[in-house]
């Protein structure tokens, strides 16, 4: 009759160590410490015998340093005032692997909810979960509060930054289709048509100065699967050019915004500096966060639903802007 397998109880780290510790000091036996800890024996006596020497349980996906840059871009979002949720954590990591040659990992796909469990628990001494409470859309609008809770936490965070290391950013996108417009035509007309040279082409332009008075060239993103010569002239000058499926930034073309516009800019100083614009999960990864570490960085982000009466170049340029643009 076959003997009935032993059941070990889970252990961490920490517990074999103890367990090791006591066996190597002589304070108890293997016997003794696998009853006590519920740890095999052979597995106490490998670490006494420094034989297996690498961590308990399955490896990680991830090498430990690569762990460790997604930990601290965590971190840096919470402070932001932009904690991450499980699927922005998840696709996160999917577009730092495909950066990194790493996409292979989770065969080209996202991590799973598993992998995220188990990232938190190995990290949950920095790291933890709390629910947020859903807002309704009527509860949508902010309060008089709301905006000055924002702008006293903003005097706060802008203290001591010279208005010359302020950013203020925002995307804003323009359309060439003209919609519904009102037109003079001979009295009678049943069908009054317009006819126009339009695409209904999408095309997105990042804007960003300083609070100092500062403009930055402009970062414009067509709706195209190609970039073509011709589009990428006559722009003001140091204008960059990219293109994206929907005609929007997206976390390649904001990184290359935030590479080719903000980096050149923020290498000139090593006094603190802020970026202000909105609270776009798009616009955050960890290659943008390590180098907001490296710079002297910090980001800022508007409350959601407010960036009508918060975002300073949407009330005061791109509203005037297109007003003027539409305008009979």
């Amino acid at each position: 009759m076959n003997k009935p397998r032993r059941k070990y109880k889970d252990y961490d780290e920490s517990l074999l160590n103890i367990a090791v510790g006591l066996v190597e000091n002589k304070n108890i036996t293997s016997y003794d410490a696998e009853k006590q800890f519920g740890i095999p024996r052979r597995t106490i006596l490998n670490k006494v015998k420094q034989k297996h020497t690498k961590k308990v349980g399955c490896p990680t996906k991830l090498p430990p340093a690569d762990e460790q840059k997604i930990v601290s871009c965590l971190v840096l979002c919470g402070e932001y005032g932009y904690p991450v949720t499980s699927f922005e954590l998840r696709s996160i990591v999917h577009d730092y692997l495909i950066k990194n040659g790493l996409s292979n990992i989770f065969n080209i796909k996202m991590p799973g909810q598993k992998w995220v469990r188990n990232f938190l628990k190995r990290h949950k001494n920095v790291l933890t979960v709390r629910s947020t409470n859903n807002i309704k859309e009527s509860r949508a609008s902010k309060s008089v509060k709301d905006y000055n809770t924002y702008f006293e936490n903003l005097k706060i965070s802008l203290h001591n930054v010279k208005p010359d290391h302020i950013v203020n950013y925002d995307e804003t996108n323009f359309s060439d289709n003209p919609g519904s417009q009102k037109c003079i035509f001979k009295a009678g007309t049943k069908y009054p048509n317009k006819t126009l040279n339009n695409t209904k082409t999408a095309i997105s332009v990042m804007f960003s100065a300083t609070a100092g008075g500062e403009i930055f060239p402009p970062y414009v993103v067509y709706k195209a699967d190609n970039l073509w010569t011709n589009w990428c002239a006559n722009g003001p000058e140091g204008t960059r050019y990219n293109k994206t499926k929907s005609g929007w930034f997206d976390s390649y073309t904001f990184e290359d915004w935030f590479n080719t516009i903000i980096i050149p800019w923020a290498v000139k100083t090593t006094d603190p500096k802020v970026l202000i614009g909105d609270n776009l999960s798009s616009h955050m990864n960890i290659n943008i966060i390590t180098k907001c570490e490296e710079h002297n960085i910090r980001f800022i982000f508007m409350p959601p639903n407010s960036t009508h009466h918060t975002q300073p170049l949407d009330v005061a340029f791109f509203g005037p802007l297109k007003r003027e643009g539409g305008e009979f």
